[in-house]
């Protein structure tokens, strides 16, 4: 009897091997990442070639591997008629960069949406975005307070996540005027597409690069706000640095 007890031991772990190994392939089986169809080439297309219905097909790819300027297939009639900038291999992904769009803008434009050309603060970083990115805009205001507490009413500034999830459809620094320097397109509902039109009246804006498809951070309310209080609460618990009149003493 004794002799028996390691092997029945044995096989009870055994089992529990067996169990845990199948629950883990269950569970990673249950976690299959979402996908979507973006638009592929269906041969070796030469830049100059006017894309015709057959030249591209729908490929399937998991949400988080979607480049930024790749083209949804539900949006690839956009391209059916626009010339091709650059060489596109079979299989490879066509992207809103290698589409001329000679057509016009209005045919990247997707169904619900409207383009709206902001001028940003940050001139370096609208050199730095590309067509298909997407950014959350951050408006800088100087708003009224009633004050309260002993505190005077006034104006202060105020900076804060207007839009947490915008794509941007175009950067025209550049291309056609001096003065379009530090503008960008973006596609936004109508109704925020007017707000947004009213903001860059009154503030001043900056878009942050996000993550594409990041499915964090897409509630406004989530960043807050920052004020004059905010740097004031940073310094509250500092201790105050002297700088010796030798160095290193």
């Amino acid at each position: 009897m004794k002799n028996s007890i390691p092997l029945i031991l044995a096989v009870l772990l055994g089992l529990a091997a067996v169990f845990a190994v199948s629950k883990i392939i269950s569970t990673n089986t249950a976690k299959v990442e979402e996908t979507v169809k973006i638009v592929a080439a269906t041969r070796d297309l030469s830049a100059g070639e006017v894309i015709a219905e057959g030249f591209f097909m729908p490929k399937e790819v998991p949400i988080s591997a979607v480049p930024a300027q790749a083209i949804k297939w539900n949006r690839s009639s956009m391209i059916v008629g626009q010339r091709l900038k650059q060489p596109v291999q079979k299989g490879n992904y066509i992207f809103i960069q290698d589409v001329g769009l000679s057509q016009g803008m209005s045919n990247v434009v997707g169904e619900g949406e409207w383009a709206v050309a902001i001028q940003i603060a940050d001139k370096a970083m609208a050199s730095l975005l590309q067509s298909g990115d997407e950014v959350a805009i951050v408006g800088t205001f100087k708003l009224d307070f009633k004050g309260g507490a002993g505190v005077p009413p006034g104006k202060k500034d105020v900076t804060m996540v207007l839009f947490p999830k915008v794509r941007v459809l175009e950067i025209p620094s550049g291309k056609r005027d001096q003065n379009m320097d530090g503008v960008i397109i973006v596609l936004l509902p109508p109704q925020q597409a007017q707000a947004l039109i009213a903001a860059s009246r009154i503030a001043e804006l900056t878009p942050v690069l996000r993550r594409t498809n990041d499915p964090t951070a897409l509630n406004r309310m989530d960043a807050g706000m920052v004020t004059p209080e905010t740097f004031s609460s940073m310094v509250n618990d500092l201790e105050v640095v002297n700088i010796p009149k030798t160095p290193k003493k």
